[in-house]
């Protein structure tokens, strides 16, 4: 069976219908942070490397590419950091070549004090790095980061980055109940954001499973109190609401264990991210539960459906 490295569009609460590109294997991340909706990483590691050959990745952008996607973005992100792939400059400036959809980076930004890293994403339309902590404490307790990355160098690199990137930042700040969501940690957020001058401020939770329990949602309330302090540019982050155009397709049981592999999601999430009536989609996914394929999980009120985790 073919590896695919391609995956969706899949729906974002960030960049609308996003076409998803891995550029490392599973779980290969600087950071193990108590949130992550894939679990606990695997490899923890600051080794730059062709994870993933660029031309492979590439033959399969194509050919998404030559049947017509229709996606507001090509994400660069995936089953892990993607800046960890020594490619992924080249990645850009190819993919850029063939299509007008603009390239988005998601990354963790532990890597932005590396100047190759910050070269690397000079084409990107857009970056949208994450800010989780504002001092060391913080930084240790929820990213998990590699043992060389400090906050002091990975918040350097990121002010070292909006002074050379001339495209587009949104920055992502994660809050978890208990842990960094009071107003008082918004005020020190506040400082950082200052001098990193992103273009936007996403707010986030964990609205989905999580690596750890203890990863738990903000109050809509908390948010709101959260966000009002970090001023005008932040907003927190909307449930995705796709189009209910929908169609018949061949591979869904192939392209719906695909999107599971990437993150948890809804019945809706898949409906709009494979285009797929939601009727259509429980006829695979009961049989996918029943099989012990996939699981459910209930997070309050909310189902998500996810692959049985890995030993």
């Amino acid at each position: 069976m073919t590896e695919h490295f391609i995956y969706g569009p899949v729906p974002s609460r960030r960049l609308g219908h996003s076409l998803g590109v891995d550029l490392v294997p599973y779980k290969v991340c600087s950071y193990d942070c108590i949130y992550c909706q894939l679990g606990r990483t695997k490899a923890k590691t600051i080794e730059r490397k062709p994870y993933i050959p660029v031309g492979s990745i590439l033959d399969q952008v194509y050919q998404k590419l030559k049947e017509g996607v229709c996606a507001d973005y090509i994400t660069l992100a995936g089953s892990g950091e993607p800046t960890l792939n020594s490619e992924i400059g080249t990645l850009i400036h190819e993919i850029k070549k063939h299509t007008e959809i603009p390239v988005a980076v998601l990354t963790n930004g532990s890597l932005l004090g590396n100047s190759q890293v910050r070269e690397s994403m000079m084409e990107a339309d857009v970056v949208l790095p994450s800010l989780d902590a504002y001092d060391q404490q913080g930084f240790e307790a929820i990213n998990r980061p590699h043992p060389e990355i400090s906050f002091e160098t990975m918040v350097h690199g990121l002010v070292a980055f909006r002074k050379e990137y001339p495209g587009q930042i949104w920055l992502e700040v994660f809050i978890l109940d208990g842990i960094n969501a009071t107003e008082a940690d918004a005020i020190q957020f506040r400082d950082w954001i200052a001098r990193i001058n992103p273009q936007k401020i996403h707010i986030n939770t964990a609205v989905r499973p999580s690596a750890e329990a203890h990863a738990r949602q903000v109050s809509s309330e908390g948010m709101a109190r959260f966000c009002k302090i970090l001023g005008k540019e932040a907003e927190v982050i909307a449930p995705f609401r796709g189009s209910e155009k929908h169609e018949r397709r061949a591979n869904v049981e192939e392209d719906l264990l695909s999107l599971l592999a990437r993150r948890p999601c809804t019945l809706d999430d898949i409906s709009s991210g494979l285009t797929v009536h939601k009727n259509e989609v429980l006829k695979y996914l009961e049989p996918l539960v029943r099989n012990h394929t996939i699981d459910m999980v209930k997070k309050g009120s909310v189902v998500y459906y996810q692959p049985k985790k890995r030993q």
